[in-house]
Formats: C-alpha cells, structure tokens, sequence
C-alpha cells in the first residue's frame, strides 16, 4: 500500500462541505484522464480519502494503480490518496485517517499485502506529506488485522454477509 497526497495547494473549504471533496475528486480524475504524457485510463489512484471518512473509489480493487509509476519498487503496490495538500488542508482529519484505514483494510481482503508505505519511501518526493506521512510511519507499525472468517450467506441475499443476530 502506498499513501499519497496531492502535493499542491487544498482548499480549506472541503472540511466543511463535502460536495467540495466530491468535486476536487472528480478533477482530480479529469485531470488524470487529460493528463497525455503518463497516458492513465482512469483516476491513477485505487481510492481517496475526504475529511469527512468517505472512501471514494478510484481504481478500486484489483486495478493496477497508475499513481506508483513503473519502478520495481513500485509496481505490486496499491494507492490511496489523502485529500490533502501542501498548503491550506494539510493536516488529515481523524475521519480521513480512519477512511484511509478503512480503504486499505479492505484491499487486503482482496489480496492486498501488509506492507504500508508513503510515496517518499520509493521516489524523491515529499508525498503524502508530513502529516500524513507520520500517520503513515506509525501504521505501518501496527499489527494487520487477522483475517476474518467467511460468514455464512443466505443464497438469496445481495449482502455479502448477513445481519448480526
């Protein structure tokens, strides 16, 4: 897993208004696609994480991310990014550090690996950042979660597990 962050300035205004964070996701996407030199079919990240604990998708799962490059270092990692900048929102929220948590919980129920990186650990860069990238540096020093067995499914239902009882 590899966390990121948007490396420019991020407007204040998405702790307040999460139809601000929906929209910065949304250019941050257009901008990917527009974006003709790295050639990305889509968002380059497998997920973001807003202010306010929203995952919002990208990639998603099973998805090659485009935001790691083509290093070895790399390739075999996954990419959240964090909704926050150089300037202005800098400091991620405990909601979004828990989104972030959230998102990388469920990549490794798709086969996602334990290891939790910041972008710096493999390029010269100073993503995701300070903040963020010591939150980074204390997850990767907790203990994954040990996996969960199945629940049992009724055949009928569209949940994928069922309701506690």
């Amino acid at each position: 897993m590899k966390v990121h962050y948007e490396g420019t300035a991020v407007s204040t205004r998405l702790l307040s208004d999460h139809a601000a964070c929906v929209a910065e996701w949304k250019a941050i996407r257009a901008s990917h696609l527009a974006n003709k030199v790295e050639n990305y079919s889509d968002v380059a990240y497998n997920y973001a994480a807003c202010p306010h604990g929203f995952l919002l998708e990208g990639r998603g799962v099973g998805r090659r991310t485009g935001a790691n490059g083509n290093q070895d270092l790399n390739r075999a990692h996954y990419a959240i990014v964090g909704l926050v900048g150089s300037e202005g929102l800098t400091e991620p929220t405990d909601a979004m550090l828990s989104a972030i948590r959230d998102g990388i919980e469920l990549l490794r129920e798709h086969g996602a690996g334990t290891e939790i990186k910041g972008h710096r650990d493999g390029y010269a860069t100073s993503c995701p950042g300070g903040p963020l990238y010591a939150w980074v540096q204390k997850a990767r020093r907790v203990r994954p979660p040990r996996p969960r067995p199945p629940r049992p499914r009724h055949p009928l239902s569209r949940r994928t597990t069922c309701p506690p009882r």
